[in-house]
């Protein structure tokens, strides 16, 4: 009977001390994993909801200066544009329809190779990124703050080999001292 209660007592030991060692992983992992792995960057609302009051106003200063410059440059710019675009237009009317049947060939010749050459290029450019996006996934090193991920990740597995293998020995020598 006290021999049961003897290996009763260091089989809670054990698995005690097992515990305690799978605990203290955990916290390490834990920390290793805030040294390692970087803070996520701010969204744009997040930036805007830490802004102070001060901030908060330049900012509204500068937008409305920015819009009072952009309606003064669209009254005096725009209104001289319009006027001399409509009076040239009304002007050469005549003209344009009359050549008309001459030039709107070519026009849409040269607009259909151009969209064709766009096309090209745009395909060809698409092809190219993703190629080379497909190389550096492949052939280059971890992202930034990836190698540490990955030693983290390292340390965490060996760390919970260990602690595995230490509760197998405890279990091992626990068995020999209920069959011994």
């Amino acid at each position: 009977m006290a021999d049961a209660k003897e290996v009763s007592r260091k089989a809670q030991e054990a698995a005690k001390i097992a515990a305690q060692k799978a605990q203290e992983a955990a916290e390490e992992v834990k920390r290793r994993g805030k040294e390692y792995v970087a803070e996520p960057a701010k969204t744009m609302m997040q930036r805007l909801r830490g802004m102070s009051y001060t901030k908060w106003a330049a900012l509204l200063v500068g937008v409305g200066i920015l819009m009072a410059v952009g309606t003064a440059l669209l009254v005096v710019l725009g209104i001289p544009a319009l006027v001399i675009g409509g009076g040239a237009l009304l002007l050469f009317s005549p003209i344009i329809l009359l050549t008309s049947p001459l030039w709107i060939p070519v026009v849409l010749f040269f607009v259909t190779i151009t969209g064709i050459f766009l096309a090209f290029v745009g395909t060809t450019s698409a092809g190219i990124f993703a190629l080379w996006w497909v190389y550096r996934y492949f052939r280059t090193p971890l992202p930034p703050g990836g190698q540490q991920v990955y030693q983290l990740k390292e340390y965490a597995k060996d760390t919970i080999q260990k602690t595995a293998q230490l509760v197998a020995d405890k279990g091992h020598d626990l068995q020999e001292a209920v069959s011994g």
